[in-house]
């Protein structure tokens, strides 16, 4: 997994990203409390099959992708044009090779190839959507989509991008994010011109910027549910049993239907750090971005298992009318030199 995050203010793109890559397996745990558990027939008896093995009941919250290994030092940002006043770059998160090379190598085959036919782009978004494509066929080639049965296609990975960057067409710069899989490229703060957003495993950014994340979302939503539905039953029983107490008859056949008439919902948005990201100065996007990055990174360190987000934290700048930028970038060392005393 990765952490990429992107601030968008009116002077600048500032792109974090951590520097983790991990190799990942699909995995079940039949003997977790909350697992996915072994098959039971009618009568509660378990299921096996023609060997006498136990069938497992898997269903699709039970399928879970773990890491087996990870490695540090990766690239995952990204110069992916540049010519003039457009300037364009990318983070990645996800899967991070695709045939045999990574992503960052994918880009910079893709800006020599836009050299070489002199490419020339107008806007962020003309990049955005013709990296897409790239990316995308690229995608298609690896997992071999063309040929695979549908039921196996919504368990593949994907290869998210956020692409930021500035060009002639607009005042202000513009920020999208690409998800391979399902083929899209969605512009970020198209009104505001500001702000910010991540792809990767951000749930501890998002606690700390909101006060909850995804899974906790979905967690509390799915009990208001269960608990509104336990609540129309207790009252349809209650006016039934009440009818029946005051002598009313029902007439056969008759139904009573309690719904409700719209989603149950909670003011998530309400605890959301007040941040004035248009009026940042870059400095200070800067310090925010490397400080999300490294809370996320920080808190896996300490998190049980094996730490999928972490490593040296990467940030790159895109400004008006200057070159793509990442700060403090270490150059590569050889100081393993042998075992002599004359080196």
């Amino acid at each position: 997994m990765t952490i990429n995050v992107a601030a968008l203010t009116y002077d600048a793109i500032v792109l974090g990203c951590d520097s983790f890559s991990s190799l990942t397996d699909t995995a079940i745990f039949p003997f977790r409390p909350d697992g996915a558990g072994f098959a039971l027939d009618e009568n509660g008896d378990f299921i096996t099959d023609r060997d006498g093995n136990f069938v497992v009941a898997l269903a699709q919250p039970h399928i879970e992708t773990v890491a087996t290994t990870v490695f540090g030092g990766v690239n995952k940002m990204f110069l992916l044009f540049e010519d003039g006043d457009t300037s364009v770059a990318a983070t990645t998160a996800g899967m991070g090779t695709l045939n045999g090379l990574t992503i960052a190598a994918h880009a910079g085959r893709y800006r020599r190839a836009c050299g070489r036919a002199n490419t020339h782009f107008d806007s962020v978004s003309a990049v955005a959507e013709d990296f897409r494509a790239y990316i995308r066929s690229e995608w298609e080639r690896q997992t071999d989509w063309e040929n695979l049965p549908d039921e196996r296609k919504r368990y593949l990975g994907t290869v998210e991008l956020i692409v930021g960057g500035f060009s002639p067409d607009h005042d202000h710069g513009q920020v999208f994010v690409i998800d391979t899989k399902e083929n899209s490229c969605h512009e970020q703060f198209e009104e505001e011109r500001s702000g910010l957003c991540w792809t990767g495993q951000a749930n501890f950014v998002e606690r700390l910027l909101s006060g909850v994340d995804g899974r906790l979302r979905a967690i509390v939503s799915r009990e208001i549910v269960r608990a509104l539905e336990d609540q129309r039953t207790t009252l349809l029983e209650g006016v039934s049993r009440e009818l029946h107490v005051a002598g009313i008859a029902v007439p056969d056949g008759t139904e009573l239907r309690i719904e409700e008439t719209v989603e149950p919902s909670l003011p998530w948005s309400v605890g959301w750090a007040d941040i004035d990201y248009a009026n940042l100065p870059t400095q200070y996007g800067i310090d925010l971005v490397s400080f999300l990055v490294n809370t996320q990174s920080g808190m896996q360190h300490f998190s049980k298992g094996i730490a999928t987000v972490g490593g040296r934290t990467h940030i790159g700048v895109l400004r008006r009318g200057e070159r793509f930028t990442m700060l403090h970038e270490p150059e590569l060392t050889h100081d393993h030199t042998g075992f002599s005393h004359d080196r």
